[in-house]
C-alpha cells in the first residue's frame, strides 16, 4: 500500500482550511512572453549547424547540417511544416514534420522513420503560453514494438516510453553563429523501458534533449545525450550529438 507522509495530509488541511492562505503562498506563474518569436515557421527559413558526434566521452567525427523550411504537408489531416534535413545528426539527409501555432507545437513525425515512431506520433512537445521552471508531461504509452532485436533472439523488444520536457529558463549562448541573449533553454527527457523478449529483463533506455532557441532566429544550440544500457554482457554505451548555429536565413535576413 501507498503510504503519503504525514506532511502531505497537513498541506491537505491548510489548503482546504484556509484557501486564501495557500493561494497567497504559491508564487506566481512567469510566462515566456512573445513565445512565438522563438520558434520561426516561414517556409524558405534555413540554419546551417556545426555537428560534433562524441561516444563514450571521445569527439569521434564532426560534420555539417544545413536545415531548411522546405514547404508544407498534410499529416493527419492538419497541415504542417517541413523541416528539411541534409544531414541529421550525421546519418544523411531526413524531413521533419512540425505544427506551430498560438496552441502549442505538435510533432508528426520524420521521413525516414522507424516502427517505434510510427506508434506515439503525433504527440504534442509543448503547449502555449509556457511559464519558466515548469515541468510539462509530452508521452506516457506502454506496450509498444521497439522495431529492434536487442538481445538478438529473433522477435523484436516491447518498450514503455514516458517522456517529459521542461522550461529552464533564459540565458545567454555563444555559438559561431554570434552571441544570443535571452535562449529559451528546454530540456526534453525520454525514459524507454525496455523488456527484452529472450529473458522478460528490463532495461532502461535514456534520452536527453536540450535544446537552446534565440527570440527572432529559433534553435541556436541543441546537445543530445543518449545511454544505452547493456544487454547481454555488453557494455553500457553512450552517444551525445552537439550541433550550434553558425548561420541563418530568417524571413530573407541572414546572420553569420
Amino acid at each position: 500500500m501507498l503510504r503519503w507522509p504525514i506532511a502531505f495530509f497537513f498541506v491537505l488541511i491548510m489548503i482546504y482550511s484556509f484557501p486564501e492562505c495557500a493561494a497567497g503562498a504559491a508564487e506566481p506563474k512567469e510566462a515566456v512572453p512573445n513565445i512565438m518569436l522563438y520558434f520561426p515557421s516561414e517556409v524558405g527559413t534555413e540554419w546551417r549547424y556545426f555537428g560534433t558526434v562524441v561516444e563514450q566521452i571521445q569527439r569521434v567525427g564532426t560534420y555539417v547540417n544545413v536545415t531548411t523550411i522546405s514547404g508544407t504537408a498534410v499529416k493527419n489531416g492538419v497541415q504542417v511544416q517541413v523541416y528539411s534535413e541534409t544531414n541529421q545528426a550525421d546519418n544523411g539527409p531526413a524531413d521533419s514534420y512540425f505544427s506551430i501555432d498560438q496552441s502549442g507545437i505538435t510533432y508528426y513525425g520524420s521521413t525516414p522513420t522507424t516502427t517505434f515512431e510510427k506508434q506515439i506520433v503525433p504527440y504534442k512537445i509543448i503547449s502555449f503560453p509556457v511559464f519558466l521552471h515548469q515541468q510539462y508531461p509530452q508521452l506516457d504509452k506502454r506496450g509498444l514494438n521497439f522495431g529492434r532485436d536487442l538481445d538478438q533472439d529473433g522477435t523484436d523488444e516491447t518498450v514503455d516510453v514516458i517522456a517529459d520536457i521542461s522550461i529552464d529558463g533564459l540565458e545567454a549562448v555563444s555559438v559561431p553563429g554570434g552571441v544570443f541573449d535571452r535562449c529559451l533553454k528546454m530540456t526534453g527527457t525520454m525514459n524507454l523501458f525496455i523488456t527484452l523478449s529472450g529473458s522478460h529483463k528490463v532495461v532502461k533506455m535514456v534520452d536527453i534533449t536540450t535544446n537552446w532557441f534565440a527570440p527572432g532566429v529559433g534553435l541556436v544550440k541543441g546537445i543530445e545525450r543518449t545511454d544505452f544500457p547493456p544487454i547481454n554482457g555488453s557494455a553500457a554505451q553512450s552517444t551525445e550529438i552537439i550541433e550550434e548555429l553558425q548561420s541563418t536565413s530568417v524571413g530573407g535576413k541572414s546572420r553569420h
